[in-house]
């Protein structure tokens, strides 16, 4: 390693200082261990510092404060944020104050000799600016090292103006990392507004995002802006992207090219500053060879691609998870409800088809028919032994009863049509469901809800 690199470790507790010390100092480092920030304030003004590792909460003082003051007083030093309560947020302001890098307690030695090897010959880069004073609790939840990648890449691409494409399978959170974007981008006290793609018909979608002159079409008994202009300096949310037309993407690729819209039945076009995140739920380049999806259109929209994992592959976060859920239970219905440790035990080792969606549903399911305030192991074993045999069921007869199911729900769909005279504001709301649902389902149904006999 040549000359012997300096590092400074700041962290309240003395064993993981003592840890840190030995594992650096066997690979070449020297060395100097803080238990506060008193204890490290001296030693930046005695000597300078390659590297530093600086836990986040420093008994009752903040590690980021300090960071600021590092990276003020040495401004080459490359920093490295260490906590036990990972999230976005405290990942977006470790990068807003200079840190290179983020690691999640308990440290790991493999993970920790990659961080420091790779800032070895790195250079610090610029702070990026973010607004501290809108920094709201992000309702993503979880530590583990495919989920620091994904609030790491939160962070980076936040401050910036690029165009963001969230993947990742239905029930992922693609839509809170779309929010966690906007919230730690410069665009933060503008509106967010998310869109479902897949929810309406292309000449709805066109009129909702592109807005519509008055006799547009019929209906359109007067002029209303799109969300394109009713979101002008903010930032625009497209899920689904995958499921628009050719059509369509030529559109949306000429106003994400020129910044600018043009309303249906309009010859003007109107200006807009609109950042465009989406999210899909298949993959694209598929659609692409296939002719379903335009190429230039996606090399717009991933200028910055963020993978989120299922919740298979990341399981060490499902207490994480558990504990979020119930908590948010107990304060919506004023309830006390709690899970034996077996019970989380047993969840960790079930699949999840749904991912974290369908994770927050049983425990949701569970606290709600609970008798005496506790979600107990036998319990989870009943809902296990439960899902296996719908599980072998559903294979059996998968062909033909889903097959039969649809045709019930499709008839039962065309009959609220007919009896609302057409009306699908009436029709979902006799349904119970949302109008952009009865959409779904009648494109999945193969429901032509233009047709009189609907």
């Amino acid at each position: 390693m040549g000359e012997r690199r300096q590092v400074l470790i700041v962290d309240d507790d003395q064993s993981i200082g003592r840890w840190l010390n030995a594992v650096l100092s066997a690979e070449g480092y020297q060395c100097q261990t803080a238990h506060s920030i008193e204890e490290a304030e001296p030693l930046l003004r005695e000597g300078a510092f390659h590297l530093a590792l600086l836990d986040i909460y420093l008994g009752n003082a903040n590690g980021l404060e300090f960071l600021k003051k590092l990276k003020a007083l040495q401004p080459d030093c490359n920093c490295v944020m260490m906590t036990a309560h990972a999230s976005v947020e405290t990942v977006a302001r470790s990068v807003a104050g200079g840190a290179l890098e983020y690691l999640s307690k308990p440290l790991l030695i493999d993970e920790l000799l990659a961080v420091v090897r790779k800032l070895d010959t790195s250079r610090p880069s610029p702070v990026l600016a973010t607004k501290e004073s809108f920094s709201p609790d992000s309702a993503i939840v979880g530590r583990s090292p495919k989920m620091l990648e994904v609030y790491r890449a939160i962070a980076r691409v936040a401050p910036s103006t690029a165009s963001v494409l969230i993947t990742g399978a239905s029930g992922t959170g693609k839509e809170l990392v779309a929010r966690a974007i906007h919230a730690h981008s410069r665009r933060a006290v503008e509106p967010f507004t998310p869109i479902n793609c897949g929810s309406f018909p292309e000449t709805i979608l066109e009129s909702e995002l592109f807005g519509h002159e008055k006799g547009a079409f019929t209906g359109a008994e007067s002029s209303r802006p799109g969300l394109f202009e009713a979101t002008n300096g903010g930032t625009l949310f497209l899920d689904e992207i995958s499921e628009t037309s050719l059509s369509f993407q030529v559109k949306l690729l000429r106003v994400v090219q020129e910044q600018q819209v043009r309303r249906l039945g309009s010859n003007s076009y109107i200006p807009v500053d609109v950042r465009i995140l989406a999210a899909t739920n298949k993959e694209l380049g598929p659609l692409i060879r296939a002719g379903q999806f335009r190429e230039d259109l996606y090399y717009r929209l991933s200028v910055v691609t963020i993978p989120l994992p299922s919740l298979d592959d990341r399981p060490e976060d499902i207490p994480l998870l558990v504990a979020h859920f119930l908590a948010r239970f107990n304060q919506r219905n004023q309830r006390q409800v709690r899970i034996q440790e077996g019970a989380v035990r047993l969840l960790t080792s079930m699949k999840w088809p749904g991912n974290v969606r369908e994770l927050e549903n049983l425990i949701e399911r569970l606290a709600i028919f609970t008798a005496n305030e506790e979600i107990t192991a036998d319990a989870m074993e009943q809902e296990r032994a439960r899902r296996a045999a719908t599980d072998t069921g559903a294979q059996d007869s998968a062909s033909t009863l889903g097959g039969k199911l649809e045709e019930i729900e499709r008839q039962e769909i065309l009959r609220t049509l007919r009896e609302a005279k057409g009306n699908k504001s009436l029709a979902a709301r006799k349904l119970g469901i949302e109008r952009k649902t009865l959409y779904e389902k009648a494109r999945r149904l193969a429901i032509d809800l233009r047709s009189k006999d609907a």
